[in-house]
């Protein structure tokens, strides 16, 4: 018999090459491409100004979708209510920052109309200080004003939106410390490692999978979830009974946050001002990642654990080796063999009897033929090849030293009665 080599079992993994696919971020504007600008109320009179004249006068304007707009061009005249504006793109950061820190976001003095007085000063100051309009030493420097601190917040959100930068740009990024994943303990599932998704400017994100049935997300405390909070780690499952091929499952992480944004507006006639309106816009991250599922390998005939069988010959007569099985020393079969030896070396040798094996090296603990192996063993056996075979002398040799001394002493003791038989019938 062929000399079995052991097997041992595979385990079975999940191979996930995680790759980055892409990373979309999309925005959704709520600026409309176009606005009727009305006022809200009459014009107002300037809160600097010279004494007896109103250099400043401002109207109050509100798009049709109700935000609170902001003339921009101070040195052309205010639009008539009912004008119709187009959408002519996106202000710089200088202008957000002071919707933002303006009225009717922030409070500066009366939470009112000398705050949104406030706010439409800054945002012609602040043009005229970047080259776009001019303004003069009244609103400045000279001009009085109506409440004490008016021109302090005015130079505080120029000098603030002189600072603004752009905007940080929100991020969504996926951190895998570990790409390969196993079958669970209980075999129900391949799981990944844990994944921690980088997010910046956000403060959750949404996980979804597809591409092997009953996949699912979970928590590493292993409860379904598909929303988490910034810094969450998170599990991708699959049923080990969903893979039986290799299969590509997409996980995609998504996150959403809003932003705010300053649109400008102008209108047909460009003798008239344009108009800046504060809008929010929501806008979502997304990242998706592929994961690569291969199923554990089918077992194939005799994929067994294996025992092995050190077999050792004792006493002095040995069989040709060429027609021993098995050969004298190690030989490994699949776990559970049952096996009859001597069967199979009886029929090898037509010389020499095989006198059995044993588990202990005196010849004791005989073995019965066609037991299963199951575990690592030594037998041991003799041959009797029509020579005497002399086993090394143990206990298991007993009964053959009292036959030869029993056997001795009762030759003697015959031979003791026929010499005292002898020498009686002499004495006659």
């Amino acid at each position: 018999m062929k000399k079995i080599n052991k097997i041992t079992n595979v385990l079975s993994t999940l191979l996930i090459t995680l790759v980055f696919v892409f990373t979309a971020i999309s925005s959704i504007s709520a600026a409309p491409s176009s606005t009727v600008i009305r006022q809200d109320g009459n014009p107002s009179k300037s809160y600097i100004g010279t004494e007896g004249k109103d250099e400043y006068q401002w109207a109050k304007f509100i798009t049709s979708d109700g935000k609170i707009a902001y003339c921009m061009d101070v040195d052309k005249k205010w639009p008539d209510a009912g004008t119709n504006m187009s959408l002519d793109g996106e202000a710089n950061a200088g202008i957000k920052y002071i919707l933002e820190h303006g009225y009717p976001n922030k409070k500066m003095i009366d939470g009112g109309e000398i705050d949104r007085f406030i706010t439409q000063a800054a945002v012609w100051w602040y043009l005229h200080d970047i080259g776009q309009g001019t303004i003069s030493e009244v609103l400045t420097t000279t001009g009085a004003e109506a409440y004490t601190g008016t021109r302090d917040n005015i130079k505080s959100l120029v000098a603030g939106a002189k600072k603004a930068g752009s905007t940080a740009k929100a991020s969504l990024d996926v951190d895998v410390n570990n790409s390969n994943m196993t079958l669970s303990s209980d075999k129900k599932y391949y799981e990944s490692v844990s994944i921690t998704p980088s997010l910046s400017g956000a403060s959750t994100y949404k996980v979804s999978v597809s591409g092997a049935t009953g996949a699912i997300v979970t928590t590493t405390a292993g409860n379904t979830q598909s929303e988490f909070k910034a810094g969450d780690k998170f599990i991708i499952k699959v049923p080990a009974s969903s893979i039986n091929k290799t299969t590509t499952l997409s996980v995609k992480v998504s996150a959403t946050y809003t932003t705010n944004k300053a649109y400008i507006f102008k209108p047909g006639d460009t003798s008239y001002q344009r108009v800046v309106a504060l809008y929010e816009n929501q806008q979502s991250l997304e990242k998706t990642v592929s994961l690569t599922a291969k199923p554990e390998p089918k077992p194939t005939p005799g994929d067994k654990p294996s025992v092995c069988v050190d077999y050792v010959i004792v006493g002095n007569v040995k069989p040709d080796p060429a027609k021993t099985d098995p050969t004298p020393g190690k030989n490994c079969y699949d776990k559970g063999t049952k096996y009859d030896q001597e069967k199979e070396l009886t029929t090898r040798q037509t010389n020499c009897k095989f006198n059995g094996w044993y588990t202990k090296s005196d010849l004791t603990g005989k073995w019965a033929n066609g037991t299963a192996l199951n575990k690592d063993m030594t037998l041991y056996g003799a041959w009797d090849c029509g020579t005497e075979v002399t086993v090394p002398a143990t206990a298991a040799n007993t009964p053959l030293v009292i036959f030869v001394i029993g056997s001795a002493a009762i030759i003697i003791g015959l031979g003791l009665y026929f010499y005292r038989s002898k020498n009686i019938v002499a004495s006659k």
